[in-house]
């Protein structure tokens, strides 16, 4: 498992750790919840698997925390 990592969104910070990272996936760790997100087309979205969705702003936070964006 990778570093702590922090999104900046809306005035709060965000931390998560990245669990599994591939070319079109990444899924991480943030406050015991896992969340899988999945690139379609030019947008990263929720997996249909995820107990949690998390909104677009914060998954595009996320993905430039983690370097992908």
């Amino acid at each position: 498992m990778e570093a702590r990592l922090e999104a900046h969104y809306q005035n709060r910070i965000y931390y998560f750790t990245v669990v599994d990272r591939k070319p079109a996936a990444i899924t991480i760790a943030m406050y015991t919840t896992i969340y899988t997100f999945v690139q379609v087309g030019e947008r990263w979205v929720n997996h249909g698997s995820n107990k949690m969705e998390m909104s677009g702003d914060l998954i595009a936070a996320v993905l430039v925390a983690a370097g992908i964006v």
